[in-house]
């Protein structure tokens, strides 16, 4: 029997932005929404556009993760076909040592790139969605922290619980083919993702919101970073 998948979980930082203006948000956060005040047209109305935004961020999050779901599962699969082929001798000229020295592998590979990877991308993500989460003022200016705090993790939880199940379905899907085939796969679809839109109506609808927050300073400056809680199995 394959045992259980134990998914890595991401645990980002605290929302940190709550009553900044603009000026001292953190320069890749004015980077963010300057770029995409530069995308649409000034005069475009303003259709839901956070809303809108946010489902196109976290739609992209999805298929930015999927090679890293693959690497990872592909690791974890390799794992357990090379544990019941120890069990059994084969082959038989591998020794334990061998074995030993392939997990080693697998393991370093796993902390050492690929779950670092996996913590990249789930920062950049942040980025723009604490970014879009602080033009959402509307109808919370008496916000405090604590609520602020609130309000973001009842947006987020979904979008990271999909990508968790993304991965377990592709993990699934494994479990189903033979050795060295290929495969496919179909991300699953997701409740917030705003279905019919076009792409005119979702870049016009991007427009008025961030039009009053797009002037600053750009320069480097370092990402904040959440944590990739380890538990990859």
């Amino acid at each position: 029997m394959i045992p259980p998948f134990s998914v890595p979980v991401y645990e980002p930082l605290p929302y940190a932005l709550s009553g900044l203006s603009f000026t001292q948000l953190p320069l890749y956060t004015q980077r963010y929404l300057r770029n995409i005040a530069k995308s649409v047209s000034p005069h475009a109305p303003d259709v839901n556009s956070i809303s809108v935004e946010r489902s196109i961020i976290s739609m992209g999050l999805f298929p930015s993760l999927l090679g890293n779901d693959m690497n990872l599962v592909d690791l974890r699969h390799e794992a357990i076909a090379m544990a019941r082929d120890l069990e059994r001798g084969i082959p038989p000229q591998a020794s334990a040592q061998w074995h030993a020295a392939m997990e080693k592998w697998r393991l370093q590979k796993v902390f050492g790139t690929l779950l670092p990877e996996r913590e990249l991308i789930f920062n950049q993500f942040m980025i723009k969605f604490d970014a879009l989460l602080w033009l959402d003022q509307e109808g919370r200016e008496n916000y405090t922290p604590e609520d602020w705090q609130r309000y973001r993790d009842a947006l987020l939880k979904p979008i990271l619980d999909n990508t968790s199940k993304q991965l377990v379905a592709l993990d699934k899907s494994f479990r189903n083919l033979p050795v060295n085939s290929g495969y496919n796969y179909r991300v699953p679809s997701l409740p917030y993702l705003p279905f019919g839109l076009s792409r005119r109506g979702r870049d016009a609808s991007r427009a008025r919101s961030w039009r009053s927050a797009t002037r600053g300073t750009d320069s480097g400056e370092d990402w904040p970073r959440g944590r990739m809680l380890s538990r990859h199995s």
